[in-house]
C-alpha cells in the first residue's frame, strides 16, 4: 500500500471516529432529560421529557416517591402534560436543577433545589420554584395549571392517607402523606391554590389525561387502601399580561419535608426476635 492510501484509510478512520464521538453526545438527548441530583443522605431523579417528572426522591437508597409532575391547561381546552411544550433546556448547579420548556405563547421554568441530611438520619427537603410566563403580545386570561404528586412512603406502594387542608378563604394551603409514622408534608407558600384532589391510585391522573378540560374535584382526604397509593393535586387559576405586562409571570412557590422511619434490616429483627428468646427462657429458668 502506498502512503498516500494509508493516508486517506487513516482520513476515514478518523472521520469514522469523529462521526461517533458527534452521534455519542448529540443522539442521547431525550434520556439526557432524565436528571438526578445528590445531598447528604437523600438524591433526586427528574425525567423532564415525560409525564414521569420526578421519579424518585431516595433516602439512605430507599425510594420514596412514584411520580410528581405538572399539568396546564388554556380556558376550556384539553389539558396537556408540560413536557408536550417540548425539548426543555435543562441546567444542574450543585444539588439544583432549573429546567427552561418554551411554547409558542408562554414558557414555563422549574427549579428544584434537594435538601439533605446527614448519612443515616432519615429527613430530607425539596424546594420547587416555578414560573409561567407570557411570550406572546396578547393576554392569556384564563390560565391553569396543576401539580400531582404520588409518594410510595416506606418504599413500598398502598396503606397511606393523603389530606389537603383549605384556609378560611377556601384556598389550598398545604398536602400531607401519611403511612405509620412516615410523613410527606407540602406547604404552598405561594399564590394559594384554588382547587385540589386528593385521591386513591390513578384516578386523579386518568382525569388529568382525559382529553379535555378538568376542575379538581375538591375532595380533601383519600386512603388508606391496602393496595393503592393515596395522591393528591393542586390546581391554581389566573390570568397573564401581554409579554411585557405588569402580570405577565404568575411565581408559584412550594417546600416539601419528607420524614421517614427506617426499615430494620432483616438480620437485625432475627439478632433480636434470638436475643428475646434468650431472655424469656433465662427468666423462666
Amino acid at each position: 500500500m502506498n502512503p498516500s492510501s494509508r493516508l486517506s484509510n487513516l482520513s476515514l478512520k478518523m472521520k469514522t471516529i469523529i462521526a461517533a464521538l458527534v452521534a455519542t453526545v448529540v443522539m442521547p438527548g431525550a434520556w439526557a432529560q432524565i436528571t438526578n441530583v445528590v445531598d447528604g443522605n437523600a438524591s433526586v431523579t427528574v425525567d423532564f421529557g415525560s409525564q414521569a417528572g420526578m421519579s424518585q426522591w431516595t433516602i439512605n437508597g430507599q425510594n420514596q416517591l412514584h411520580q410528581q409532575w405538572f399539568w396546564y391547561g388554556i380556558g376550556s381546552g384539553a389539558l396537556a402534560s408540560i413536557d408536550t411544550l417540548g425539548t426543555p433546556n435543562v441546567v444542574v448547579s450543585g444539588s439544583t436543577i432549573t429546567a427552561q420548556y418554551t411554547g409558542p405563547t408562554f414558557g414555563i421554568n422549574l427549579t428544584y433545589t434537594l435538601s439533605g441530611s446527614s448519612p443515616g438520619q432519615w429527613t430530607s427537603d425539596v424546594t420547587e420554584n416555578i414560573s409561567i410566563y407570557n411570550l406572546s403580545g396578547t393576554a392569556i386570561s384564563d390560565f391553569h395549571f396543576y401539580q400531582y404528586s404520588d409518594f410510595q412512603l416506606a418504599g413500598s406502594a398502598g396503606g397511606e392517607q393523603s389530606t389537603i387542608f383549605l384556609n378560611n378563604d377556601g384556598f389550598f394551603t398545604k398536602a400531607n402523606v401519611t403511612k405509620a409514622t412516615n410523613q410527606l408534608s407540602e406547604t404552598i407558600d405561594q399564590p394559594l391554590a384554588n382547587e385540589g384532589e386528593a385521591g386513591i391510585g390513578s384516578d386523579t391522573l386518568n382525569n388529568l389525561n382525559g382529553g379535555g378540560p378538568y376542575t379538581l374535584n375538591g375532595h380533601t382526604t383519600a386512603g388508606p387502601d391496602p393496595d393503592l397509593d393515596a395522591t393528591w393535586a393542586l390546581e391554581w387559576d389566573f390570568g397573564l399580561d401581554a409579554m411585557g405586562g405588569d402580570n405577565d409571570t404568575m411565581n408559584v412557590i412550594k417546600d416539601k419535608k419528607l420524614s421517614v422511619e427506617p426499615i430494620p434490616e432483616p438480620g437485625f429483627c432475627s439478632f433480636g426476635i434470638a436475643a428475646l428468646a434468650v431472655f424469656i427462657l433465662r427468666r423462666r429458668k
